[in-house]
């Protein structure tokens, strides 16, 4: 390709999304804002409205109890879309990009691939960067198809191939990527240097106006999500946020995490409210609250001005009566909290989170629960290990916890760059060369009894909401709702409408009827504060020491 001025250079951005998973991408966001600022033509082709045959999450989470109903169409304006690679296609040959940069996460690896095979005649220089190609790059370069990815940060790494491409450099020895020449010889070049978060205002001028909506609580909000800090403190093992520090360790480039000057965080704001008009905040970080106190409240002091409601995910170790308080002051409409699992020696050492349950039935009681902040719980089911039993731990937990008014009940997902992946595969519960799929998707780990079975997760997350909020004398009829066979089903969808009308209501703020556990069970002699120890050494060092290697 001749050089071509900055002007003339064109740049197709790829975002392969799974369907209908809501909130424009921070990562598209800071790439368009880069790629424009060297003067190029940059266009955006998405995939997030358009189904396949599979149902999507954002369903599944519906239909599981996780969130309150709402309407693509009606309350979203949201139009469903069907031919995404003929769509594809034909958006390549009218923008005529001069290269193309496709943003990976590992659930849409394998449609990454067919929308590349569906303009490989075509014969446009591309790069496949992102969380997946990060954690798992000798998989992603491996397909003929696929010459360069990015592994690490790609805000630098996508102007230096774009420049490479547009002046006809060579493309072998870019740092941050892998290369793959025609006889197959693979370079591996170190990562990038970590960027400096403070340096780029991320552009969603790309996106849709319909991609701004998202329903939050029962309502529909215009949303930007917003980054405050990059990286994670935390070493859970079902995360691959960890491997991120491990890796920054390692090639010599410093602390991955990093937090933005509340400077630029204001600036941002300012900008967003000026050119989007939105009426919501998403901070996106892993968990907002991990950071020194005083930052906090500066935090809080400077958002007044903006007034807008705002949610953001944290843990309830960093949550304390004055944090709440000004956070409610301020707009905070809705929190997070990451549980995940119920029985205290799987949670501490499986998975590496070390508060008791004692604590954390202490922090919502005491502390998050009267702040009046609408709040929801997350818990995982089918981690490697897992019996019935345990999740029937987490349903104890779940119960012993006031004031909640949703859960949001994911499958254990192996991503790689998770220390329980390598925990599943050296156990032989996994094919270390399988491609995960979105976390309301079956499972694909293969244990053996008394492990849970694939079919067996399926039924506990349709039901696990059922059990932690109806009493225990209805729980052989909830099991009994397990089985999907006709009666089966009709008694789990009988327990599921009364879960719908009398708990998740029409929004956050509507009267609850409670009935069992959930949200109430604040008596002490109730509370499961104690869980039973389940496991000998031998079963620990099967989940523990392996992944230790």
């Amino acid at each position: 390709m001749p050089i071509k001025p900055p002007e003339d250079f064109r740049v197709l951005i790829v975002y392969p999304n799974l369907p209908l998973m809501l909130v424009p991408s921070l990562a598209i966001a800071l790439f368009t804002a880069r790629l424009k600022k060297q003067g190029y033509q940059v266009e955006l082709f998405e995939t997030t409205h358009y189904l396949s045959d599979e149902v999507s999450s954002s369903t599944n989470r519906v239909e599981i109890l996780n969130v309150r109903d709402f309407d693509m169409t009606d309350d979203l304006n949201i139009t469903i879309r069907k031919d995404m690679y003929g769509d594809f296609r034909k958006r390549v040959e009218d923008f005529e990009p001069d290269f193309l940069i496709y943003s990976v996460v590992e659930d849409v690896f394998l449609q990454t691939l067919n929308l590349v095979r569906a303009i490989e005649d075509l014969d446009i220089p591309s790069l496949v960067g992102g969380v997946f190609p990060t954690y798992a790059p000798q998989r992603c370069i491996e397909p003929d198809e696929i010459r360069l990815v990015g592994h690490g940060e790609g805000e630098n790494t996508v102007v230096r191939v774009a420049e490479a491409i547009r002046t006809g450099g060579a493309l072998h020895d870019i740092p941050g990527t892998w290369f793959k020449d025609d006889d197959q010889t693979i370079y591996k070049n170190p990562k990038d240097p970590l960027v400096k978060l403070d340096e780029t205002l991320p552009d969603f001028s790309l996106f849709e106006e319909s991609r701004f909506n998202r329903p939050m609580g029962g309502r529909v909000f215009k949303m930007i999500p917003v980054e405050t800090y990059r990286g994670c403190p935390f070493a859970c093992t079902y995360c691959n946020s960890p491997a991120q520090r491990e890796y920054a360790k390692v090639e010599g480039l410093g602390n991955f995490l990093r937090r933005k000057s509340l400077k630029t965080v204001r600036t941002e704001l300012r900008h967003y409210m000026e050119v989007y008009n939105p009426t919501f905040f998403y901070f996106v970080d892993d968990s907002f609250l991990a950071r020194p106190k005083q930052e906090i409240f500066d935090f809080c002091d400077m958002y007044e001005e903006f007034g807008l409601p705002f949610w953001f995910n944290t843990r309830s170790e960093s949550c304390e009566p004055d944090i709440m308080v000004r956070l409610k002051e301020v707009g905070c409409y809705r929190i997070s909290f990451g549980i995940e699992a119920g029985n205290e020696q799987f949670r501490q050492t499986v998975l590496r989170r070390k508060i008791s349950n004692e604590e954390l039935i202490r922090k919502f009681t005491d502390v998050i629960a009267p702040s009046g902040i609408a709040f929801s719980l997350n818990v995982i089911i089918g981690m490697p290990g897992e019996t019935r039993d345990l999740v029937l731990d987490t349903v104890e937990l779940i119960r012993s916890i006031p004031g909640y008014d949703s859960l949001t009940v994911s499958i254990f997902t192996p991503y790689h760059g998770t220390v329980l992946r390598d925990v599943a595969v050296r156990n032989d519960w996994l094919d270390a060369s399988r491609i995960t799929r979105h976390t309301t998707s079956s499972s694909i780990l293969d244990m053996p009894k008394p492990y849970l079975s694939s079919a067996e997760i399926d039924s506990l997350v349709a039901t696990f909401p059922l059990y932690t909020y109806f009493p225990k004398s209805e729980w052989d009829q909830i099991q009994r709702s397990e089985v999907q066979d006709e009666e089966g089903l009709k008694i789990r969808q009988h327990y599921q409408d009364i879960y719908r009308r009398n708990f998740l209501g029409e929004t956050q703020d509507d009267q609850k009827v409670m009935v069992g556990g959930t949200g109430c069970r604040t008596n002490d002699k109730d509370a499961f504060r104690i869980s039973p120890k389940r496991f000998n050494p031998e079963e620990l060092e099967r989940l523990v020491i392996a992944a230790n290697h």
